[in-house]
C-alpha cells in the first residue's frame, strides 16, 4: 500500500505502517478494498472472508463472502463501507480461510507485457 501513496503526492488524511491505515484526520470515509482471490490448489469450493476492523474491533455488518472452486479461478471481491473515522484511529482490512491447505487468498498477478495486478486496491475518501 505504501507504494500508492507515494506515487499519489499531495497532503494525505492517512498513512501506512505494517499493513495498517492511520487516521490523520477526523471525517466520514469511504473505504473501497477490493481483493484479487484465487487459490493454488483443489477443486472443492471454499469460502473467503474479508471484513472492515477499527482498532482492533470488527466493525458490525462489514465482512463479505466469496467462494472460489477452481485454482484457474480469479476475482476481485469488492468490500466498501462508510464509517466515521477519529484522528489516530487505526483501519484494517481483515481476511478469514475456510481452510489453509489449498492456498486461497489474495494474490498479485504479474502479466507480460501490462501493470501489475495488485493483491488488493484499497481506497479511502474523506467526504466531509
Amino acid at each position: 500500500m505504501d507504494a500508492q501513496e507515494d506515487l499519489a503526492g499531495g497532503v494525505h488524511s492517512i498513512d501506512f505502517e505494517n499493513g495498517d491505515v492511520l487516521i490523520k484526520q477526523s471525517g466520514i470515509y469511504l473505504i473501497i478494498a477490493c481483493p484479487q482471490i484465487g487459490k493454488v490448489r483443489g477443486t472443492t469450493p471454499r469460502w473467503i472472508d474479508f471484513w472492515v476492523r477499527l482498532n482492533n474491533v470488527d466493525v458490525p455488518n462489514s465482512n463479505i463472502r466469496a467462494v472460489v472452486m477452481d485454482p484457474q479461478e480469479k476475482t476481485v471481491v469488492p468490500l466498501n463501507s462508510v464509517l466515521p473515522l477519529n484522528r489516530g484511529d487505526t483501519l484494517n482490512i481483515m481476511m478469514a480461510v475456510e481452510t489453509l491447505g489449498e492456498g486461497l487468498g489474495i494474490e498479485a498477478i504479474e502479466p507480460d507485457g501490462e501493470p501489475t495486478i495488485p493483491s488488493i486496491i484499497v481506497t479511502l475518501v474523506q467526504l466531509d
